[in-house]
């Protein structure tokens, strides 16, 4: 039975996965789910980045969709977040997209009081990962990074720069230090990427 279908729709949901996950989601053993994510790899559709070590246990690689595999989705949603662009204008949805970091901002913050850097983090992580983002903390050559494996926002936000620009702000009012974005999901990227400059000095309350 062809079930690769049904491992890019749980790719394209979860963001990522590894064998075991993919396994257990097919209800399949890790060789059979190896099977299928190896011909989906080869047709250029699903790419492994190297193990990562995520709890107990040894560390799996983890799969991911290529730019090329989104592109099997319908993609009707495009069309309906351009011709609400069109509709709002710019001015309004800026205001609108404002006004929604304002928000969430307002909610998290008393969820990162009195936390040092790396704890507030892992909370924001968890807070956005709540919201859709499905969010990791990820350190790579000393340098801190809170990395989206899903945007709830991206249809709109490849766009349009409004989304991404409050989103980046909200973060850095979250975190009290400079954020910037060195990946993206709109420009064909596997993730959003933000990049934390924690050598800044940030105090534990969020507004500092």
């Amino acid at each position: 039975m062809d079930r690769k279908p049904e491992v890019l729709a749980y790719l394209k949901a979860q963001g990522e996965g590894s064998l075991g996950e993919v396994a257990d989601h097919l209800g399949v053993t890790k060789q059979g789910a190896l099977r299928h994510l190896e011909a989906l790899r080869l047709a250029g559709l699903v790419v492994v980045s190297p193990a990562t070590h995520r709890g107990p246990g040894r560390p799996e690689h983890r799969y991911q969709l290529t730019p090329a595999a989104s592109e099997l989705f319908p993609h009707g949603h495009r069309e309906l977040a351009q011709e609400l662009i069109e509709f709002v204008g710019s001015d309004a949805l800026d205001r609108f997209f404002e006004e929604r970091s304002k928000r969430l901002e307002a909610e998290c913050t008393p969820h990162l009081e009195g936390l040092e850097l790396p704890a507030r983090l892992q909370e924001l992580a968890r807070l956005t990962t709540e919201r859709g983002h499905m969010t990791e903390v990820v350190e790579e050559r000393g340098r801190l990074m809170l990395r989206h494996h899903n945007c709830p926002i991206q249809d709109v936000a490849s766009q349009t720069p409004y989304p991404c620009l409050r989103e980046r702000e909200m973060y850095e009012h979250l975190l009290g230090t400079d954020v910037e974005r060195s990946s993206w999901l709109g420009k064909g990227d596997n993730c959003c990427t933000y990049d934390i400059n924690h050598t800044k000095n940030t105090r534990g309350d969020v507004n500092g």
